[in-house]
């Protein structure tokens, strides 16, 4: 099933600088979509922000939205180190 979809995500962490490091680590990953998938990531204060805009298949937005939770884990993770 085709759908149009937008979304807004927000991650909140413990200052702006670690903010910055996430949304810059996942950022990179949002390079190389397909057309009909816009992705922008950025950090706002302590906040990374993921915007989402796509049409096509739901299943194809269900796997770049679990993409995108799990490269935010792994910079998580990182950065923690």
């Amino acid at each position: 099933m085709k759908i149009k979809a937008k979304a807004e995500i927000v991650w909140e962490y413990k200052s702006e600088e670690i903010a910055r490091a996430i949304a810059g680590a996942v950022d990179v990953d949002n390079s190389n979509l397909p057309k009909n998938f816009k992705f922008k990531t950025y950090c706002e204060d302590n906040r990374v922000i993921t915007k989402v805009k796509y049409l096509g298949e739901i299943e194809s937005l269900i796997v770049a939205l679990d993409d995108l939770v799990f490269s935010i884990k792994i910079a998580e993770d990182v950065i923690e180190k």
